[in-house]
C-alpha cells in the first residue's frame, strides 16, 4: 500500500471538525496526496472542488489507503462499515467528547498522519461482523458488516420474545427477554457493556453474546470463540404478537425480522487498520470514558 489515496468521513455541523479539516486539507495538498472528501461537508468546502473529489461515506473506506475520520465514534463507524477486502489504516481524531475508537487529537492529527506516510504507527486490527438474514416465508436474504454489534430486539411496548441459539452448530440456549446481542470486543463498550456484557480488550479473538434485560436471571453474557458461528432463530410462537422484532447493526441500520428468520453472525474477513493514539493507552482512554480515574 502506497499510501497515495487518504480519505476524509466529517461529522457536518460541528465548527471544530471543519476547522480541523481545512487544516489537514492543507497538509495533503501540499504533499501532492489524491483526497476524497466527505459528501456530508460538500457544501463547507465547495472552494476545494477542484483539488478533492467528494464522495459518499459509504464508500470512502473501499476507496482509500487511510481514512482520516473527524468526529466521534459513530461517524467512524458509519465510513468503516462498508470497507471492502483490504484493509484501511483508520486515523480516528477526536472533535468532541474522548471516543473508544477517536482517540487521537487535533494536535496530534498531522504529526500522526506523516507519521502514517512513514509507516511508523502502531495499528491494531479491528473484524468486522458478518451478519447473513434468511427470511424464507418473504423469500429474502440480506448480508450486512458491523464494527460494533448486530442486535436483534423488540419495540418498546412489544411482549418478550424467545431466540433461539445456536453456536457453531449446536443447540446452545433459548433467550426469552428483550433480544440479543453479538458483538466484537471493539463493541464489548458499546449497547453490550449497557446490558451487563463484559469489557473484552479489542486484542482479544471473541465474539460476545449478551442477552437484552433476560427473562431469566439465568440467562448470563457469554464470551464466545472468535470462529465460533452463532445462529438465532425465531420460530412463529417466539414472536411478539403485539409488536416487531428489528436486526439493527451497529445502530445505524437494520431491518424487521418475521417468523421463521434465520440470521447467522461470523467474524467477517473484512477489517479495519486503527492507527494507535502515540499519547494515550487503551486502558488511559478507557478509564477516562468510564470515569475510573476519579473514583
Amino acid at each position: 500500500m502506497n499510501n497515495d489515496v487518504f480519505a476524509i468521513a466529517v461529522k457536518p455541523g460541528v465548527q471544530r471538525a471543519i476547522e480541523a479539516t481545512e487544516t489537514l486539507l492543507s497538509f495533503l495538498l501540499d504533499l501532492g496526496k489524491t483526497i476524497l472528501l466527505d459528501n456530508a461537508v460538500r457544501a463547507s468546502f465547495s472552494a476545494y472542488s477542484d483539488r478533492v473529489k467528494f464522495t459518499d461515506r459509504e464508500l470512502l473506506a473501499s476507496l482509500a489507503d487511510v481514512l482520516v475520520v473527524l468526529g466521534g465514534d459513530g461517524t467512524l463507524i458509519s465510513a468503516c462499515r462498508h470497507v471492502g477486502d483490504r484493509a484501511v489504516s483508520v486515523v480516528g481524531v477526536n472533535v468532541g467528547t474522548l471516543g473508544f475508537l477517536t482517540e487521537i487529537t487535533t494536535d496530534e492529527m498531522t504529526d500522526v498522519c506523516r507519521a502514517v506516510l512513514a509507516g511508523q504507527v502502531e495499528t491494531e486490527n479491528r473484524q468486522l461482523l458478518c451478519a447473513d438474514v434468511s427470511l424464507p416465508a418473504m423469500g429474502v436474504r440480506s448480508v450486512y458488516y458491523a464494527l460494533n454489534d448486530i442486535v436483534l430486539s423488540k419495540e418498546a411496548l412489544a411482549r418478550i420474545f424467545a431466540v433461539r441459539v445456536n453456536v457453531s452448530g449446536r443447540r446452545a440456549a433459548v433467550l426469552k427477554g428483550d433480544g440479543v446481542i453479538v458483538a466484537t470486543p471493539a463493541g464489548s463498550t458499546a449497547y453490550s457493556l449497557s446490558a451487563g456484557g463484559s469489557i473484552v480488550h479489542p486484542d482479544v479473538n471473541a465474539l460476545l453474546l449478551t442477552p437484552i434485560c433476560p427473562h431469566s436471571l439465568s440467562s448470563r453474557p457469554l464470551i464466545l470463540p472468535g470462529d465460533a458461528e452463532v445462529d438465532l432463530v425465531l420460530a412463529a410462537e417466539d414472536v411478539p404478537t403485539n409488536g416487531a422484532v428489528f436486526l439493527t447493526v451497529d445502530g445505524q441500520e437494520g431491518m424487521e425480522i418475521s417468523s421463521g428468520a434465520e440470521i447467522r453472525v461470523r467474524r467477517s474477513s473484512r477489517y479495519i487498520k486503527v492507527v494507535k493514539s502515540p499519547s494515550k493507552s487503551y486502558f488511559e482512554v478507557l478509564g477516562t470514558k468510564l470515569n475510573w480515574p476519579n473514583r
